[in-house]
Formats: structure tokens, C-alpha cells, sequence
């Protein structure tokens, strides 16, 4: 045998053998672990985590599949535990780690977005990768999205007093998130309260606080529903943000073909979520009106226009707070502000 011809036929080999490992990788099965704070009646499970990972599963021919933590199983702290790989998808809440994303609570600030659709295409196009909120925050978090959400704008719930102009907010306890939503409360006269949504119906009832802010589509998973008597809505008070999430290094360490359709999926659990939440925003508030017997006041344009004033010092204080903290609020909500919101 010729030396060349031998090693020749070692070289072969030697491609064969790497081709079969790559093969064998690529159909290796892969259990990828989410974790959420929501239970699993909640819309951003029934509309967007569980139709993404039914639709990655399905078009993986099962070869990906998925461990589902609803509720805070794994803790809270969805940074640290994306970090740590103690779960591989996480759903992120900017506004309950502002001091590790301050930047992402951009989409909380009022009058940025009417509907949810809207508000999530524009927070989308930001935090991919190669957007302003992505490349100013989230690179460096380690942190690579896989879908968003912009809640639709929040309204104002109240157990005890009909809300009908800027003189009944005065003195009223909100629960709010942090952050933005403190601010607004407080420019409208109210006194905002820390309340995690899993105790809101108990505080609620108990009188803890008189009222909170939220979409119509989060209220019947913690059934607060039952215990409202009274809404205001028509304004753009702003709305919470999520963000489902892969860190970069497990995003990396995926085979090509499986990010491709975790991309794909996201995406359309992303159109998913936005359109359940702006069609259920509609039909819900009619349900509590009618089933429920709440009384929803709709602000007139020009009573809109107050409130707005009243807010509008929410954003320049965003903009202040990330300016002392060298953090380039302005580019961001620019950016949020320039994004198609389509």
C-alpha cells in the first residue's frame, strides 16, 4: 500500500468518524427546564410559554422537550437562576430587578403604547439581538430572548371607591410593582404599595389596599375579579414587561437547527400572547360587568389629557435616574419610541 493511499484512507476515516459524532449530536434528545412566576391558568403560559415549547417539541419530532416550574418552584430570583443553570428558560420581569435591568423597564413608563400587540413589537424590536436595549443591557447580563411581552396598559382597580376623577385617586393605596409604577401612582395622588400578585386578592380584602393596577386579561387567575367593584380606564399609565429567555451561553451551546426553531417559535408565541391579551382585554371587561357587576368609568379625552399631565414627570425621572446611574436611558426610550410597533 501506498503511504499517501494509506493515510489517505486514514483521513477518510477520520471524516466519517467526525460526521457520524455530529450526527449523533444532532439527534441527541434535550430536556431544556423552564421556570415562570405565574400559575399555569395565567395568559402568559396559556398563550405564550405553553404554545412555544408544544410548537418546539412538535417540530422537533419530540427530540426537544421541556420541565415546566409554574409559580416560583425554583425561586424567584430568575437572573440567578438563569445564571446558575438551575433552568434554561426563565421568564424575566424587568420591574422586579430594576437594580440588575434598569434599562428594561423602559416599556413600564406611560404613553408609549396602546395596545399590547403594539407595545410588544416595539420592546421586541429593542431587546434581539442587535437592539439598543440588547446591546446597551442585556449582552451583558448574559442574556439572549427568546419572546417578549408588553402587557396592555394597566388600569386602575379599586375594592372601595369609584374612581372617576384625579380627586379619588388622592390618598388611595395602589399596589404597584416598583419602580415607574411607584412614580405614577404618586403623580396621581395615590399611595403606592409593594404587593406580589400571588397576595393581591388577600390584600384586596383584607384592606390593605384599596385598589391595584393591572390589564383586565391578569385578574382572573388571582381572582380578584370577585372582591373589584370599581375601574377607571383610558389612559396609558404604562404596563409591566416580560421577557422569556435563554442565557447566551445555553442559546450558544444548542445545535443550529434547534435555534432556528426556538426562533421561530418564539416569534409566534410572541403574536400569540400580544393578540389573547388585546382580545381578552375586550371581552374580560365586559364579563366583569356584566357577571361581576363592576362599574368601569372611561375618561373623556379631556380628563385623559390631565391625568397624562399628571404623569408626565414619570419619564423625566427615568430618564434622570438612569443619567446618574451612566446608563443611556434616553437612547433606549428613543429607540422604544422609533421602533415599529407592527
Amino acid at each position: 500500500m501506498q503511504p499517501t493511499t494509506r493515510w489517505a484512507r486514514i483521513a477518510v476515516a477520520a471524516v466519517l468518524a467526525a460526521t457520524a459524532a455530529a450526527s449523533h449530536a444532532q439527534d441527541k434528545p434535550i430536556t431544556l427546564k423552564m421556570a415562570h412566576l405565574v400559575p399555569p391558568t395565567h395568559v402568559f403560559w396559556e398563550k405564550g410559554g405553553k404554545p412555544f415549547s408544544e410548537e418546539v417539541t412538535a417540530k422537533t419530532n419530540g427530540r426537544v422537550k421541556f420541565e415546566v416550574y409554574h409559580s416560583n418552584q425554583l425561586g424567584s430570583d430568575y437572573l440567578t437562576i438563569l445564571k446558575t443553570g438551575l433552568a434554561d428558560i426563565v421568564m424575566l420581569v424587568p420591574s422586579y430587578q430594576p437594580d440588575k435591568m434598569p434599562l428594561s423597564t423602559v416599556g413600564e413608563l406611560p404613553g408609549l403604547y396602546s395596545t399590547s400587540c403594539e407595545g410588544t413589537a416595539k420592546l421586541s424590536a429593542i431587546s434581539r439581538a442587535g437592539g439598543m436595549l440588547y446591546e446597551r443591557e442585556l449582552k451583558a447580563l448574559g442574556v439572549h430572548v427568546l419572546f417578549v411581552n408588553a402587557l396592555p396598559q394597566y388600569k386602575i382597580m379599586s375594592t372601595t371607591r369609584e374612581i372617576k376623577s384625579l380627586q379619588d385617586m388622592q390618598g388611595l393605596k395602589v399596589r404597584a410593582v416598583g419602580g415607574s409604577m411607584n412614580k405614577t401612582v404618586r403623580a396621581l395622588g395615590g399611595a403606592p404599595l409593594a404587593v406580589p400578585a400571588g397576595e393581591l386578592y388577600d390584600s384586596l380584602n383584607r384592606g390593605t389596599i384599596d385598589a391595584g393596577m393591572y390589564p383586565y386579561t391578569g385578574v382572573k387567575p388571582f381572582k380578584i375579579e370577585e372582591i373589584v367593584r370599581h375601574a377607571v380606564e383610558g389612559l396609558q399609565l404604562g404596563g409591566a414587561n416580560i421577557m422569556f429567555a435563554i442565557s447566551s451561553k445555553g442559546w450558544n451551546a444548542l445545535p443550529e437547527d434547534v435555534r432556528k426553531v426556538l426562533d421561530e417559535a418564539g416569534r409566534n408565541a410572541q403574536k400569540s400572547m400580544c393578540q389573547g391579551q388585546d382580545d381578552g382585554e375586550a371581552a374580560l371587561r365586559n364579563e366583569f360587568v356584566q357577571k361581576n357587576h363592576w362599574k368601569i368609568t372611561t375618561l373623556t379625552p379631556e380628563q385623559a389629557a390631565q391625568w397624562s399631565d399628571k404623569v408626565k414627570s414619570v419619564t423625566t425621572d427615568w430618564v434622570a435616574e438612569m443619567d446618574r446611574a451612566r446608563k443611556p436611558g434616553a437612547a433606549v426610550l428613543q429607540a422604544f419610541h422609533d421602533a415599529s410597533g407592527k
